[in-house]
């Protein structure tokens, strides 16, 4: 079946305008993606702790090192602006008052998904390698695994692995550190 259906596309300033004329709420659930007005899943107690937990673990692990920033608007293109539920970014002066982060100032994002999978999976993987983010998790609450996306070429990640309990990986964004599975993830 074609879908035949004709699409306003915004762009990232359109957006904005939005908010500040006020027809998106400051607290509506919304992010941009390739230019449509997407909601999100409301946000369960288990995503919602484990997006706690990585806060607070990664903050000690870089210190003054680079900013945490948790469910915080990332411009990625003219057209993209999701709210990864965690980023760590390059330290400006400006602390980003002045504009939003952009890819070029992520050093990593991390999505929690339990709803929203295979959305993050693809859609958001593909946005995240296309804005020029060098390492994204995606913490599958559904299945206790971190899939790992690495080197971004054309708008995709050419390296994607998951990793289960158990296991671990080193992280370029982390500075060559090794990562448990357990370490970013909140079981039960």
């Amino acid at each position: 079946m074609v879908d035949l259906a004709v699409r306003h596309r915004f762009t990232v300033d359109e957006f904005h305008r939005m908010g500040e004329a006020g027809i998106l709420a400051e607290d509506d659930r919304v992010e941009l993606i390739d230019g449509e007005i997407v909601e999100m899943t409301p946000i369960g107690s288990r995503h919602s702790t484990c997006v706690r937990r990585l806060d607070r673990w990664l903050q000690k692990l870089v210190g003054d090192g680079a900013v945490v920033s948790a469910q915080q608007p990332l411009t990625l293109a003219n057209d993209g602006e999701p709210l990864p539920d965690v980023a760590l970014l390059r330290p400006r002066v400006d602390e980003y008052a002045d504009s939003h982060p952009t890819g070029a100032d992520a050093l990593l994002v991390i999505e929690v998904a339990d709803s929203s999978v295979l959305f993050d999976r693809n859609a958001k993987s593909r946005l995240y390698a296309a804005g020029g983010v060098p390492e994204y998790w995606l913490i599958d609450l559904t299945r206790n695994s971190v899939v790992v996306f690495r080197d971004a070429e054309n708008g995709r990640y050419t390296d994607e692995r998951d990793y289960r309990q158990g296991e671990s990986w080193i992280s370029p964004a982390l500075g060559g550190r090794m990562v448990m599975v357990d370490e970013v993830i909140a079981t039960r």
